[in-house]
């Protein structure tokens, strides 16, 4: 039962409010998490993001380690991470090769972003990818068995439990997984035999519904980023070398842009992210070890690139691209040619250029992988709510409802 304040007293609530959220077991500012994809030791690793965009590591937590590739290690090689909408947990999905079951790991966060591992569970298959839905549903691939299979997951943190809840049949090879914002629906890739995304509605309890299924062969449709907007989503090609493009219905349903495929400006795009603002397609490259900014057209979908890129180094040395406010950020997981191996930080300019935000961050990890970013909600003080009793707190912000008692 939610808890209606009137004014005076929430104003007497500030000073815990700000302590609530130290407690409440999310990052109190920027923060970006990195999966470390090596196979003789796995790891995630803590970056708290400063104003001007560079990178302090807070932690980093060791997952498993091994002294030759025979040996089993479930904890090692972290290859996708997902954060929970409220920030609280992380989950990576672990391609070890530990056939038949492979690993899920679960971590907390704490207000000063450093993580600490809570559980770990075996699971059948591979969990390639792995997104929440919400705050304790997990959309996992299951890339081994045929057909592969997307799983969802009931978290429970405390005592640590892990339910299979619903496993939907999704194709021959399919790696990828991207929730709407809305959290309604699911977006599944397959490039397998029968190249094809497919869309499912998410009931409150986690139950999928297939509602549209798109094929793209002849052309491969790898990693998803949907705007934040929620109204367009793009798929790159690979070694098809193009970038598909839908536009995204009310319904949750996909509609081919005009002029989708689009041309890709690099070589096997791999990594693709839409910026916070809507206004541009990151595109990282397999073979080149390029991102690259395209522009995207408000109204079509179109893409445009800018001549705007940045090269990490080495072919397949790219490992992954997320933005965050006006910021993105990209892996190197390989120390060869030119040394450097960590994550990148650049400020997104208008025009789609970037600028780098000082040295390449070091993870502390071996192969730093997938990217995580997280942006606390706004704390809405008391005196900007024209001192009107009938808000309910805790709608507006998690830590008042702790404070109060708001679920």
């Amino acid at each position: 039962m939610h808890t209606l304040l009137t004014a005076p007293r929430a104003w007497t609530l500030l000073p815990a409010l700000f302590m609530a959220a130290l407690a409440f077991g999310q990052a109190n500012d920027r923060a970006i998490f990195v999966a470390n994809n090596g196979n003789l030791e796995g790891s995630v690793t803590a970056f708290a993001v400063s104003a001007d965009g560079t990178l302090a590591q807070v932690n980093r937590v060791i997952t498993g380690t091994r002294p030759t590739m025979s040996d089993p290690c479930p904890g090692c090689n972290p290859y996708e991470i997902s954060i929970t909408p409220n920030g609280r947990y992380l989950a990576t999905g672990h391609a070890a090769s530990n056939d038949p079951y492979e690993q899920l790991s679960f971590f907390e966060v704490a207000g000063d972003g450093s993580i600490d591992e809570i559980a770990f569970f075996s699971v059948p298959g591979t969990p390639m990818d792995v997104t929440w839905i919400t705050d304790d549903l997990l959309a996992v691939t299951r890339t081994d068995p045929s057909p592969n299979k997307v799983v969802i997951y009931h978290f429970n943190p405390a005592p640590p439990s892990l339910v299979e809840v619903e496993v939907e049949n999704v194709g021959t090879f399919s790696t990828y997984l991207v929730v709407h914002p809305s959290r309604q629906y699911l977006y599944v890739n397959d490039s397998g035999a029968a190249d094809t995304l497919r869309v499912f509605s998410i009931a409150p309890s986690g139950a999928l519904t297939l509602i549209d299924s798109e094929p793209t062969g002849p052309y491969y449709n790898l990693e998803l980023a949907i705007s934040p907007d929620g109204t367009k989503l793009y798929a790159v090609g690979g070694i098809t070398n193009v970038v598909l493009g839908f536009n995204i219905a009310a319904d949750g349903k996909l509609t081919p842009m005009f002029g989708s495929p689009f041309p890709e400006f690099g070589s096997s795009p791999s990594n693709v992210a839409v910026s916070s603002d809507n206004l541009y397609l990151l595109v990282g490259h397999g073979t080149d070890a390029t991102v690259r900014s395209a522009s995207i057209n408000q109204t079509t979908g179109a893409l445009t690139y800018t001549g705007n890129m940045f090269d990490v180094g080495l072919q397949g040395s790219l490992g992954d691209v997320q933005s965050l406010d006006n910021l993105f950020f990209v892996t190197d997981n390989s120390t060869a040619i030119d040394s450097p191996m960590g994550v990148y930080s650049f400020t997104l300019n208008a025009g789609g250029s970037f600028t780098q935000n000082g040295p390449i961050a070091s993870t502390g990890g071996i192969a730093p992988r997938s990217i995580a970013v997280w942006k606390p909600p706004l704390v809405v003080l008391a005196g900007d709510l024209n001192c009107d009793s009938s808000v309910n707190f805790g709608d507006i912000n998690p830590f008042v409802a702790l404070l109060t008692g708001g679920g």
